[in-house]
């Protein structure tokens, strides 16, 4: 929103500089992002002149040598090329030292003492482009003023010298999008009064063109004000308006629609106003429309309605969408003569979802949705309706028509002192938090030693309770002059940690250890990735922010899949990343979150180095890590099995006890071909509920068997239906403690084999912690293995 410095101190008196005034209101949650100066430089330095004499230049046919008195203690000379140059004139003069800034490029151009065709110039005799206030270049500026010589020139263009403030208004504070809402917050800050313009000429007459409100939903519209203006002359505003309005940035368009404008950017109460004539009937409706009526708005796009936007209606149909737009048939044109000027208030949520159905934002619907003051509509009608009588003399408003059934309601806030000092940190006078509350403009009612009761107007959409009415007196007062002070702390024993906190950090530990990156992604993104994942539908979001964050991920996959790509661009081609992140799904009516632990590698296992040579990420890299990260956690006998998954081309399934811990493989190239990457990609999902439910984090320590192990090793012949974790699920089913570990350290197929055979080469390792194995233990250890395999996998074994 922008504000204009000038425009502002026409209801509150203060001196200081845009430069001086933004740090008081960005302090205080107003952030003044940029200040604009109308003029560059500001005409700082340029002072009024008085031309004294005005002679022929002695070595130059075309130039002048002037004398002129600036108010020092002798005048200067002065050559100047102007033609109107002549004595008695009163101009502006950029004396030696200062500097002036070009209206076309802002070029500035420091003035010195310069010897011209043999005469010195001690200054410049400026026209309007060269010091930046408009475009004419035919001759020098001449200034019909009292003003004596040495008056600084900004005193005589002080309607042209502006400043313009920038500010972000966040969407709580709806009371400060006007002017007048940044005059009542410097009251505050500076607690000085500020001035309303005054509505007392106000008159109206009889109508003879009658219009009533006939139908108005309460929930919808809860105040509804307006009049008929007659004999209007439809033509282009004043000067001063228009420079009013096209300084922050609004387009002056006629008089009539730039007073509407006008009231809206000085008091933020917007207005509308209809082609009385194109209003059919006697009567106007503020209410619903069936789905799919058709409305044209001022844009002169046809829109169907949902049914849930307020409409403005006529006997016949919608003439505009109330807060938001007009409607093209009741427009103001050229030969418009008599216009219904509306003031209402509605519902700030109507407007915005109707605003958001639609994708319309105006300056309107940016105030309307945000909760403007109910209070306000009459006044801002009547300022209207004098203001155009200002512009167009024969202009007679008639009688206002209002709909006010229920006014709302102030909101009641009872406080005591000791609950602000509580909640600051800092006792404050009471002197001074009533006088902080007063001008606040919100009324203290039932005060008592103790505390008061907060009367806060209902313009206040962003104080309703007393941490709001706490923060108001906080900002003001200056969140600086509130001393920082440490909470104590109280550091409990490590027991009482959270086991979901614990485990996460454990986790991180042994991927950052392993060289993992970790990365924190957004849940929002694109809905077109559930096209080539084959994901679970995506929950879509109502009112997105662009196309590539319109749904929530039901997988990290695809966020980790653009982080790759990102880095692969920048030629960082070996990646191990981990994320710790939170998916969504739909069941049914209901929506469920889910923690998931994310892996992803690609790239070269290792660096390149001079002892070995490097290796690319496989499957088994992925496994090798999740099998850390579970024997870590004190997760034993997990079982990994072969399982088709939509993302990957070999899909692994880590399950403990029936229940799915994981899933990793490589990623089906169809997915990341859709990112153009071209080095194969590996993903593992970890459901983080099951691996917490899972993990044993208290620790049982065990000495080391001080007997020897011994390692024996089979060769099994079996079907290629069978996996190697067929086979060590049932060595763990015979339950032998004896046998510390189980590897598959060899794979064979070949034509010496069955086409449906395979060879397994497994080594055990077996160990026990209370006596040396001696061989016939070993040997019936492995007997029984062998018959095991034998009986139930129907295994061939190769002795």
């Amino acid at each position: 929103m922008k504000i204009s410095l000038n425009w502002l101190k026409s209801y509150i008196n203060f001196s200081l500089s845009a430069l001086e005034l933004a740090p008081l209101l960005t302090q205080r949650g107003l952030e003044v992002v940029h200040i604009h100066p109308t003029i560059k430089g500001g005409l700082e330095g340029l002072i009024i002149g008085e031309v004294r004499s005005c002679l022929p230049h002695p070595n130059a046919d075309r130039l002048q040598q002037t004398l002129v008195d600036i108010g020092s203690d002798r005048p200067c000379t002065i050559v100047c090329g102007a033609p109107n140059v002549e004595a008695g004139q009163k101009v502006v003069v950029a004396p030696v030292g200062s500097t002036i800034y070009s209206y076309v490029d802002q070029t500035p151009l420091q003035i010195k003492n310069v010897k011209i065709r043999g005469v010195w110039s001690e200054g410049m005799i400026c026209a309007e482009d060269e010091i930046g206030i408009g475009p004419a270049h035919a001759g020098i500026i001449v200034l019909s003023t009292m003003l004596p010589a040495g008056t600084p020139a900004k005193d005589y263009f002080k309607d042209l010298v502006d400043e313009i403030l920038e500010i972000e208004i966040t969407p709580n504070r709806a009371d400060a999008c006007s002017h007048l809402g940044i005059a009542r917050e410097l009251k505050a800050i500076l607690h000085l009064p500020t001035t309303l313009p005054s509505i007392e000429d106000f008159h109206t007459v009889r109508s003879d063109r009658p219009l009533k409100i006939d139908h108005i939903d309460p929930v919808l519209c809860p105040r509804y004000t307006g009049l008929l203006v007659k004999n209007n002359t439809i033509q282009p505003s004043p000067e001063w308006l228009r420079t009013r309005l096209l300084r922050i940035g609004v387009k002056p368009i006629n008089n009539l629609v730039d007073v509407t404008n006008f009231v809206l950017h000085e008091l933020g109460q917007p207005l509308h106003a209809f082609d009385y004539d194109t209003i059919i009937g006697q009567s106007l409706m503020v209410q619903l429309c069936p789905p799919g009526t058709l409305f044209t708005g001022l844009d002169g796009i046809t829109r169907t309605l949902a049914g849930h936007e307020p409409m403005i209606c006529d006997e016949v149909g919608p003439i505009a969408m109330a807060g938001i737009m007009g409607g093209y048939k009741t427009r103001i044109t050229e030969t418009t003569q008599h216009v219904f000027i509306e003031s209402a208030y509605f519902h700030p949520t109507a407007i915005r979802r109707a605003a958001q159905h639609h994708h319309i934002k105006t300056d309107a619907s940016f105030r309307f949705e945000r909760g403007t003051d109910p209070n306000l509509p009459l006044y801002a009608l009547k300022r209207a309706v004098l203001l155009l009588q200002e512009l167009i003399p024969s202009a007679e408003a008639c009688d206002v028509v209002e709909y006010y059934p229920t006014p709302l309601a102030h909101f009641n806030i009872p406080i005591a002192y000791a609950e602000i000092t509580r909640c600051l940190g800092k006792a404050i006078q009471p002197t001074t938090i009533k006088q902080i509350i007063t001008d606040l403009e919100i009324a203290i009612e039932a005060e008592t030693e103790q505390g008061f009761t907060a009367k806060v107007p209902p313009y206040r959409v962003d104080v309703t309770r007393k941490a709001d009415l706490i923060e108001e007196i906080a900002r003001i007062y200056g969140y600086d002059r509130i001393p920082n002070h440490l909470p104590a702390a109280c550091f409990a024993p490590e027991s009482t940690i959270d086991k979901t906190h614990k485990v996460a950090e454990e986790i991180r530990k042994i991927l950052v250890s392993n060289g993992y990156y970790e990365i924190c992604t957004n849940s929002l993104t694109k809905e077109a990735y559930t096209s080539i994942g084959a994901t679970p539908k995506t929950i879509s979001i109502l009112n997105p922010l662009s196309a590539s964050t319109n749904a929530l991920r039901s997988s990290l996959l695809f966020s980790g899949l653009e982080v790759i790509a990102y880095n692969l661009a920048r030629r960082h081609h070996d990646l191990q990343l981990f994320e710790l992140g939170t998916i969504y799904h739909q069941d049914g009516t209901s929506y469920n979150e889910e923690k998931r632990l994310a892996l992803w590698l690609t790239g070269q296992v290792e660096l390149l180095n001079q002892i070995s040579q490097v290796r690319p990420i496989t499957l088994q890299n992925v496994r090798a890590t999740i099998e850390q990260l579970v024997q870590k956690l004190g997760i034993m006998d997990l079982s990994y099995k072969a399982v088709n998954h939509p993302f990957y081309t070999q899909g692994v399934e880590v399950v403990d006890s029936g229940k799915v811990v994981a899933t990793f493989g490589q990623v089906q190239p169809s997915i990341t071909n859709y990112f153009s990457l071209e080095q194969p990609i590996f993903f593992a999902d970890i459901c983080w509920n099951q691996l917490l439910k899972i993990s044993r984090l208290h620790k049982i320590y065990q000495p080391i068997s001080k007997f020897p192990a011994v390692n024996r090793d089979l060769s099994l012949i079996v079907d290629k239906a069978i996996c190697f974790q067929d086979i060590k699920d049932l060595i763990l089913r015979k339950g032998h403690k004896n046998i510390q570990s189980i590897h598959l350290f060899d794979v064979y197929e070949g034509p010496s084999l069955q086409e449906n055979k395979r060879a397994y080469a497994i080594s055990f390792t077996l160990q026990d912690t209370e006596k040396t194995l001696d061989d016939k233990s070993i040997d019936q250890i492995m007997y029984q293995l062998m018959q095991a395999f034998e009986r139930e996998l129907h295994v061939i074994i190769r002795r």
